[in-house]
């Protein structure tokens, strides 16, 4: 006679099973990262490293930071120790060791190293992206299409596969005769299996796959081209033929921010490089940006930066000095 307690006792086998293979998972990819996070660690000379390999960088931070506002490029990153958080508009985004974050659009952020110390610093590693190379791959790979992303933007976990292939990027440094060779290769290679995971769809952003994205890229170009021009959202939404609404709608949902604000951080971003690299009083880049009111930039850029014009600038300065200091 059959056991009266067999279904129950099959459920419960099948559930331990399941947590194993989970466990096993887990564990494999744990130890992808750990071992690509002790390869990156011994070439993290300082807080960026510049490697070999084009547009890929070392971050290590030996501490936790303040909140830091900056403007990220179309990239992949991707934590390997610590943790970070970042604010995109109304958003606030956490991501740790294991992680990548990757961003199709030019988006302004405010971000902070949560976790770093001397005995465990923050890790991480950027890929700066090549929209023709992700086209590239992606009219090669046969990927079945779904719903396009709303947001520029997209946090997942690595995989083991992606690990590896990011292992042997950076591995690459230590052979400099071949990196011109085999880099293209393997970035290749890190491109298709996200192309085949679920950052997909903001990488698919990139290429311009999706029309109602490319109309949303081609405002943002705009916008940064012109950003010390005023303009009205109705005219912009015109040149891209959308409909006011919808052109608004979609851009919030991409950035974040509406078509002004972001146009306003921009401007913000642009003065602050404009009063750090080259000569020429707060009045002057103020209006050379877009602004008309003196007093109006100021109150808008310590609101941004967390201090005047020239208070920042002059901390940033002393920074930058005791920074070069200590590599001397």
């Amino acid at each position: 006679m059959a056991c009266e307690f067999q279904p129950i006792t099959c459920t419960f086998l099948l559930n331990e099973w399941m947590r194993n293979a989970s466990y096993a998972r887990t564990n494999v990819m744990n130890n992808s990262i750990e071992k690509l996070k002790n390869l990156v660690e011994k070439r993290a000379k300082s807080v960026l490293t510049q490697t070999q390999i084009p547009r890929l960088d070392i971050l290590r931070v030996c501490e936790p930071t303040e909140l830091f506002p900056e403007i990220y490029q179309p990239l992949i990153s991707l934590i390997l120790q610590g943790s970070k958080r970042i604010v995109i508009g109304d958003d606030v985004v956490n991501y740790q060791a294991g992680q990548s974050f990757i961003t199709s659009v030019e988006l302004p952020v405010v971000g902070e190293v949560e976790e770093a110390s001397p005995a465990t610093p923050y890790l991480a590693l950027r890929l700066a992206l090549d929209r023709t190379l992700v086209t590239e791959i992606l009219c090669k790979v046969d990927s079945p299409l779904s719903m396009p992303a709303t947001r520029g933007f997209c946090i997942d976990r690595v995989s083991d596969e992606l690990a590896d292939a990011w292992y042997r990027m950076v591995r690459l440094s230590d052979h400099p005769d071949d990196t011109a060779l085999i880099a293209p290769l393997i970035e290749r290679e890190i491109l298709y299996r996200m192309l085949r995971g679920p950052q997909a769809e903001v990488l698919r952003q990139i290429a311009g796959i999706d029309d109602r994205f490319y109309q949303i890229r081609r405002a943002i170009t705009w916008i940064r081209k012109n950003y010390a021009t005023a303009f009205r959202v109705e005219e912009l939404a015109a040149t891209v033929n959308m409909s006011p609404s919808a052109f608004h709608r979609r851009f919030k949902a991409t950035v974040r921010l509406s078509p002004l604000q972001y146009q306003k951080q921009i401007r913000l971003y642009e003065a602050r490089r404009m009063l750090f690299t080259e000569p020429g009083g707060v009045a002057a880049v103020a209006l050379s940006v877009g602004y008309e009111s003196l007093s109006q930039f100021s109150r808008e850029y310590a609101r941004l930066f967390g201090a005047s014009p020239a208070r920042d600038i002059r901390t940033l300065r002393q920074d930058a000095q005791g920074a070069a200091n200590r590599v001397q």
